[in-house]
């Protein structure tokens, strides 16, 4: 099988849907990348498309209260969804000089990978990652994180994708915390995962 081919294969059966286990479900997916579950002081970053890469990254006690500050004052779902996006965003920015991957650009064709870059393989692992991470420290009041959703079928003509996901615990209605359309240090689009997995993006 040609690289190219492989990557494919790769995107398409990389993602699981999202299950009721919560942090255990999210926790296996990291494993299936031979990602340890995160500390609060070390993270593992995936890089160089279908985290091929893996560099480990200490957090300092400044970085963790910067996290803190965020989420603590959000007093409903829908501002713990937009401080979880402002996190992940700033988690990137925190562990970008370190793992080489401050320059990373949003969207990037799957079949051309380049050094420094992150696909949706990467994206999906390090913020599935970063979820556990903020439910470990007891950060999440109205969400828990869960395995990553997939999207797209060749047969469909459609890209296929994947996502980090989490899920609101009062009505038990998924999101989709997706990191890769955007450059390094910008947050996420954090949308219902219905809505995300409806999107189009075809072969061109």
């Amino acid at each position: 099988m040609r690289w190219r081919e492989a990557v494919v294969v790769v995107l398409c059966l990389g993602g699981t849907d999202p299950a009721m286990a919560g942090r255990d479900d999210a926790v296996s997916y990291l494993a299936t990348k031979e990602i340890p579950p995160p500390r609060p002081d070390r993270v593992t970053v995936c890089h160089d498309f279908g985290c091929t890469a893996r560099t480990a990254v200490t957090l300092h006690p400044g970085d963790l209260g910067e996290v803190r500050r965020l989420l603590q004052g959000a007093r409903t779902a829908e501002a713990e969804r937009a401080a979880v996006a402002r996190a992940v965003a700033l988690l990137e920015r925190k562990v970008a000089p370190v793992a080489g991957t401050a320059a990373d650009r949003g969207g990037l064709d799957p079949l051309r990978p380049e050094r420094g870059q992150l696909d949706c393989i990467d994206e999906t692992t390090n913020t599935t990652q970063y979820l556990v991470l903020l439910a470990d420290l007891g950060l999440l009041k109205f969400h828990q994180p869960e395995g990553p959703a997939a999207r797209g079928f060749l047969i469909d003509l459609r890209y296929p994708h994947q996502t980090a996901v989490m899920v609101e615990r009062a009505t038990g209605r998924p999101w989709a915390v997706d990191s890769w359309p955007h450059p390094n240090g910008v947050p996420p689009d954090v949308m219902p995962l219905d809505r995300w997995r409806s999107a189009e993006r075809r072969w061109r």
